[in-house]
């Protein structure tokens, strides 16, 4: 049985083996390793340990790539082959479920292994800067094993149980919230709760609120890398940290395995036609006019005016719920030993949100596009219409740009209202610097829209790894540029280089996208 089993899994080894560009992909990564060791070398005159820094550098690097990889490569595993309704077609062709489990991802997640076991020779080369020992580095690399074991493993049972591609990453971005954020948020809120003698340090939930952090504790590998990054670091390499995720990583396997024949195979072929037939029945009456595009875009991919108005609800209330609920919360309790909420700082919150809500959506509508024509292979029909291609691509921005109205306007508010709400988070020297954050952020966009016609599901992943990978190889470049513009225009010198590379790239990122969009139209 595991003789058959393991054919798949062959076969996809031997395909990596003979695929040029990941061979190029690897090289590209060594590549990247020598520029982060280059960086630490300029900073080394500025920095006490250079060596734990350029050590610090790369397995936080590590740490998000593996993270988006399982987000974007690891979660579509088995939901590809979904979408494309290729699986019962695999299943005839006399593959087993164990076979198509290790050759989907078991496979992926033995590259990423491979890949950050490649670094140990140049991660050595941070015992030599200073600040780190061979301890810390093999401890960071069982670490970063095991939580490459959760992370793939897990996302293949969230990818055997989902139907699109889309609810499987939605699945492991939540998961990933609550593994790592959601228990701290509720330490706060205890803290906070306890603080005000709203619940006493001994009850039920305080000990369980304490209970579940500190086993997130001890399963969170940024707890881990916090304790080996420590100086005198002289723990086993075999943590608490790295046997739990391993033995949760093999019962996601052993989960995914057993639940895949009921699981995988309800492939639901015809939802999505009886979706879009529920959306023509609920907007026939409505009429596109000129701008077809635009309407489309509204009416599809925001949610048109439903979501509009249910938007242009949620955010004032949001607004008032932070604001109010907490002025009602310091009113009704007695504060012990911290300070009450104030206006300006629960302003200060909203606005976070909201921008957070601005983010979210524009990221959401811009990955998104493109997708149904890529889909639905009707990218040829659509550069047959009689408009040029900066047409298409402008309507269809503007009939995104509506359904950002509502947190647009939610904060316009909060900074009509509170205008010095934004330097609760930071100073006024930070201000300069909103200036490049946007264009930063136009980049990512523009990645997003270039990756969503590369890929079929991941953009989201692939273009904050590139961001990242893109600001890591750059900054050594950027620090030397720094120098030059420190002395001639002074703190604010770090801006104008790299504001001026971010509007050159997406300049650039719009002749690929372009370019990409002739070459599937040419394809299909």
């Amino acid at each position: 049985m595991f003789r058959g089993s393991l054919i798949f899994t062959s076969f996809a080894i031997k395909k990596d083996v003979y695929l040029r560009k990941m061979h190029l992909f690897r090289f590209a990564c060594i590549g990247i390793v020598f520029l982060m060791f280059f960086s630490s070398w300029l900073s080394s005159s500025r920095v006490g340990s250079p060596g734990l820094d350029f050590f610090s550098k790369m397995i936080w690097l590590d740490f998000w790539l593996v993270t988006l990889a399982g987000i974007g490569i690891f979660s579509t595993a088995i939901t590809e082959e979904k979408d494309e309704e290729t699986l019962p077609l695999l299943k005839l062709a006399g593959i087993s479920s164990l076979g198509l489990l290790m050759g989907k991802s078991t496979v992926r997640a033995v590259r990423i292994i491979l890949l950050i076991l490649a670094q140990v020779p140049f991660l050595l080369l941070a015992v030599g800067l200073g600040g780190v020992t061979p301890l810390q580095i093999f401890a960071t690399l069982f670490a970063m094993v095991a939580y490459v074991v959760l992370i793939s493993n897990f996302a293949l049972l969230c990818s055997v149980f989902a139907r699109r591609s889309g609810d499987a990453i939605a699945l492991v971005l939540i998961a990933m919230t609550i593994l790592f954020l959601f228990p701290y948020l509720l330490s706060e809120l205890s803290f906070n709760l306890q603080s005000r003698g709203l619940i006493g340090s001994q009850g039920y939930f305080a000990r369980g609120i304490d209970c579940i952090s500190e086993i997130s504790q001890r399963v969170s590998i940024i707890e881990q890398f916090q304790k080996i990054l420590t100086t005198g670091f002289s723990g086993s390499v075999i943590s608490i940290q790295v046997v739990s995720n391993i033995i949760i990583g093999l019962i996601c396997f052993l989960t995914a395995w057993a639940c895949f024949e009921s699981g995988s195979v309800r492939v639901a072929a015809g939802k999505s036609d009886s979706r879009v037939r529920k959306w023509k029945t609920r907007f026939r009456k409505h009429r596109p006019g000129n701008l077809a595009l635009a309407w489309k875009e509204f009416q599809f991919t925001t949610g048109g005016k439903k979501a509009f108005l249910l938007k242009l609800l949620f955010y004032p209330l949001l607004i008032i719920l932070v604001t109010g609920g907490s002025m009602l919360l310091d009113q009704y309790s007695s504060v012990s030993f911290i300070s009450s909420y104030s206006w300006r700082g629960m302003m200060s919150t909203s606005l976070l949100l909201l921008c957070g809500g601005f983010v979210i959506e524009s990221t959401l509508y811009v990955s998104q596009i493109f997708r149904e024509e890529r889909r639905q292979k009707m990218m040829p029909i659509l550069m047959l219409l009689p408009h040029s291609l900066a047409r298409i691509m402008c309507e269809k921005i503007l009939g995104v740009c509506p359904s950002l109205i509502p947190v647009s306007m939610g904060i316009i508010l909060i900074l009509l209202l509170a205008p010095d709400s934004v330097l609760v988070f930071a100073d006024a020297r930070w201000e300069i610097y909103i200036p490049l954050i946007l264009a930063q952020y136009a980049v990512f966009l523009h990645l997003l829209a270039y990756y969503s016609l590369v890929v079929r599901w991941g953009a989201l992943a692939f273009a904050i790894g590139t961001l990242i990978l893109l600001e890591a190889c750059l900054s050594p470049f950027l620090q030397i540029m720094y120098l030059f513009f420190h002395y001639t225009i002074g703190e604010t010198g770090i801006i104008m280089p790299a504001f001026y590379l971010s509007l050159l790239s997406c300049f650039l990122l719009q002749f690929l996208i372009t370019g990409r969009l002739h070459r599937i139209a040419t394809e299909e």
